[in-house]
């Protein structure tokens, strides 16, 4: 099974992939034309037509690019069309090109992903959500991986110039090295711009240089001939002697998806760079679910948004000497004391807080939110010290992710957590519930089909009867993200219930993990 091979292959890094996206991958979810196809619909204002400018230049698209940037110019400024964005973007044409970049911007911005239009899409889209990654590399100029990200509110540099400049933490960023549609300007379109963006690849290899020999890089929406990742792969190894060249083995993987009859498979491949055979990891499949599905088993007890606040704070912290203050230690660091006594902690929040709030103050609501949100409290003290305290007042809680993501042994855990251990499927349904079993399995082939189609109270309610044969923990969790909101509800009826879910959800995924 691909997941299963690629979260195996994963396993041998220390560090989080980054993803490498490519056109086809914008082609897939948003139906995107590719580059002869974006280039083909902006030169119906030609009456020369397409053909006329592929044939005087040969194909090469940069080329064909800058004939329309050149004959598209004198149109835009004399056309009544285009005079909303001869308004909007008064004072910044900055070169001939810029006109048919505006206009190919545009058209960008309006791409989004519309959900509801395939399941099967959806569901890769959900699963993308999920995936742990340190940080995205892109050519594209749409906004579809911002869209699709925009909870995890990746810092964006966009542009070459932008990222040469700039002091990228390596995590929770999106490089946008070929522009983006929010900039014009930005976008790497005709001759001049790749001669200008090539001119410039050393540099920017040498910034990404450290990712490509640190993380697994995940390409997706290329092929394995694509100008764009030759010439890139071609600046890293000119960076690496050919003793250091073996630091990337197994670290390219290239997804490609199956075409006609042919089956999943994962293997082994070359890449022929510099005249060097530079071993890759290939993986084919149809449902690309099951990519997203290995990226997202690589659990993190902090999320990639909360882990560059805290290398951004110690990066200010060795630059300025923390100007903010916002940093404290909590002993005299300026005292003699045994190093190798000394444990050093990192603390994320109020200074004060954290010293009167302690882990038998956690209230229950955040127990419950964050069996679907990332959370920084250490995982043994919630076990050792919040569970137990709080269980005496209510058995209802979620306790298996806590356990789960521990490494208290059996032995050290109080008798009512020992208890919740001995959970069966039956103990999360009531006798109404058990009543509808078969009525309901034939009615929903599985929980998405739920979710799309009842109403939110029956939703809640049933999506536990459905059993975990039709359990889709990916989904199920992002409606209960959706819906946290409802842990503060005034229907106590539908709030019971809503913990009820969380618990039930809490118990299918994590169960298993437990290896005490």
């Amino acid at each position: 099974m691909i997941e299963d091979k690629l979260a195996l292959h994963l396993k041998k890094f220390e560090s989080s992939p980054f993803l490498f996206v490519g056109s086809g991958f914008s082609r897939r979810y948003i139906g995107l034309e590719d580059w002869a196809g974006l280039l083909e619909r902006f030169s119906r204002f030609s009456k020369s037509g397409y053909e006329y400018y592929f044939s005087s230049v040969e194909g090469k698209m940069e080329r064909i690019a800058g004939l329309l940037a050149n004959d598209f110019h004198p149109i835009w400024f004399e056309k009544d069309e285009y005079e909303e964005s001869r308004i909007e973007f008064k004072g910044r044409i900055t070169g001939k090109s810029t006109p048919l970049k505006i206009e190919i911007s545009k058209y960008l911005k309006d791409k989004k992903y519309i959900y509801g239009d395939s399941k099967h899409l959806d569901r890769e889209i959900e699963a993308l959500k999920q995936v742990n990654i340190d940080g995205i590399i892109t050519t594209n100029w749409d906004n579809l991986l911002e869209q699709i990200f925009e909870k995890e509110e990746f810092v964006k540099y966009i542009g070459q110039k932008e990222l040469l400049f700039s002091d990228p933490k390596e995590i929770n960023e999106i490089y946008k090295i070929h522009g983006c549609c929010s900039a014009p300007d930005s976008l790497i379109l005709t001759e001049e711009d790749y001669k200008d963006f090539n001119d410039r690849n050393p540099y920017l290899a040498a910034k990404l240089l450290t990712i490509f020999v640190e993380h697994p890089v995940v390409f997706i929406g290329y092929s394995l001939s694509d100008n764009n990742i030759v010439s890139i792969l071609e600046s890293i190894t000119n960076c690496l002697t050919t003793e250091n060249l073996h630091k990337l083995k197994d670290r390219l993987i290239f997804i490609q998806r199956t075409k006609g009859d042919q089956e999943d498979s994962f293997e082994e491949g070359t890449i022929l760079i510099n005249k060097i055979s530079l071993p890759i990891t290939i993986v084919r499949c149809g449902d690309f679910s099951q990519v997203y599905k290995a990226l997202s088993r690589n659990k993190r007890k902090f999320s990639a948004k909360l882990m560059r606040k805290m290398k951004t704070q110690i990066y200010e912290l060795i630059k300025h000497n923390d100007p903010n203050n916002q940093l404290h230690a909590a002993i005299e660091l300026e005292k003699q004391y045994d190093n190798s006594k000394v444990e050093f902690v990192f603390g994320v929040g109020i200074s004060k807080q954290i010293s009167l709030k302690g882990y038998g103050s956690i209230p229950e609501n955040e127990l419950f939110e964050c069996i679907v949100k990332d959370t920084a409290w250490v995982p043994e003290q919630v076990v050792l010290e919040t569970l137990p305290l709080l269980l005496r007042a209510n058995t209802y809680l979620p306790v298996f992710k806590y356990i789960a993501e521990s490494t208290i042994s059996k032995e050290s855990l109080s008798k009512n957590l020992i208890k919740k251990l001995d959970l069966k499927y039956d103990d999360f349904l009531n006798r109404a519930q058990k009543s509808q079993l078969h009525e309901i399995r034939e009615k929903y082939n599985d929980v998405n089909e739920l979710i799309g189609t009842a109403p939110l109270v029956k939703i809640i309610e049933l999506i536990p009867v459905l059993g975990t044969g039709k359990f889709d923990g990916v989904s199920v969790k992002e409606f209960i993200h959706q819906n946290l909101s409802l842990l503060e509800s005034d229907n106590q009826t539908l709030k019971s219930s809503f913990k009820k879910l969380i618990r039930y959800y809490d118990w299918a995924v994590y169960r298993s993990v437990i290896t005490i």
